[in-house]
């Protein structure tokens, strides 16, 4: 049996996201059911068993209730639970041991069904467009193209998620969060958005060089394309995930850039930014249909400029598609 109370593997086993707050909530899963329990006043926002309980009643009497049936002898709790519900837990189950669910919960929620595919889809399209739609001018701050984003990315049906405006030397800065630095004719531009569709998300990186590029620059965004559709093409069902990290990387070593490539290549997408399978050196994923990450090399030359580029696909059975 599993207990999931944090709010997106609830919301990854019942369809619907609620915030509870400091109230006990938690989706059972035993077999192929579900039971919900709930604080009362979220009760209409969920469907199917659901176990609701009134502010000063006892939610581990409901949780019991909501698991009669269920195999007790082994519970398994997402690892984001806060002690004070694990409390709650514990007196649902006194006699039970308690077990880590955050595996199972990750193989589960690695394969995507096509329903969740078409969301992350959509929500990489709406990302595209508003990227693509983006303008420019000299003197704009990174916080100003931020929001202009943000405005976008909710006036087109998203929930805007990270979004990092880069311009010159913060751009050979990977996670440089937006600041009032200026843009001028002939700086780099690193423009990465993360929004979510109906909770799952699309996460896209461009790079270029406001005005006349320097042949370096232009030769390291090459590479870093190059590395990107390296990656790619390694990418299919059965591959270590760290093949596909090892493809872009060689290429970018190559390249003579090798040291200053310092992340992984891509990451899982899903209900969260960042979920399995791990694009990385050392990952233990193999790719199976159905799962989506990122492909996102870059090259980082502290105190000058960046590039990454990044594109979300999906594993499918005799090959990978670009989202």
């Amino acid at each position: 049996m599993i207990v999931a109370t944090t709010t997106v593997n609830f919301a990854y086993l019942t369809g619907v996201w609620v915030e509870s707050y400091e109230r006990f909530k938690a989706a059972v899963k035993c077999g192929g059911r579900v039971a919900v329990v709930v604080p009362a006043l979220d009760a209409g926002r969920v469907g199917g068993e659901v176990y609701a309980y009134r502010d000063g009643e006892d939610p581990a009497l409901v949780l019991r209730d909501a698991a009669r049936g269920c195999p007790q002898e082994v519970v398994y709790v997402d690892g984001g639970t806060t002690l004070r519900h694990f409390e709650i837990i514990k007196r649902a189950f006194p006699h039970a041991e308690f077990r880590l669910a955050d595996d199972l919960l990750r193989e589960m929620r690695a394969v995507k069904r096509e329903e969740e595919v078409e969301r992350i889809r959509t929500a990489v399209a709406k990302i595209r467009g508003v990227l693509e739609a983006v303008e420019l001018s000299p003197g704009v701050t990174e916080r100003e193209v931020a929001f202009r984003i943000y405005g976008a990315l909710y006036n087109a049906g998203l929930q805007p998620g990270p979004i990092l405006a880069q311009f010159g030397a913060n751009t050979a800065v990977p996670h440089q969060e937006p600041t009032d630095k200026r843009l001028q004719v002939g700086e780099a531009v690193v423009l990465d958005v993360a929004a979510s569709y109906r909770g799952y998300f699309g996460d896209l990186t461009n790079s270029f060089f406001y005005g006349d590029a320097p042949p370096q620059y232009a030769e390291l965004l090459e590479i870093v394309r190059e590395a990107q559709q390296a990656a790619l093409r390694s990418a299919a069902p059965g591959v270590a995930a760290r093949e596909v990290d090892a493809a872009a990387r060689r290429v970018i070593e190559e390249g003579g850039y090798g040291r200053y490539f310092i992340h992984r290549t891509g990451h899982g997408l899903g209900l969260e930014i960042h979920e399995a399978p791990d694009i990385s050196p050392g990952s233990g994923d193999v790719l199976r249909p159905g799962m989506v990450f990122t492909i996102e090399p870059g090259v980082y030359l502290p105190g000058r400029y960046g590039a990454r580029l990044e594109i979300d696909v999906v594993v499918r059975e005799k090959g990978v598609e670009v989202l």
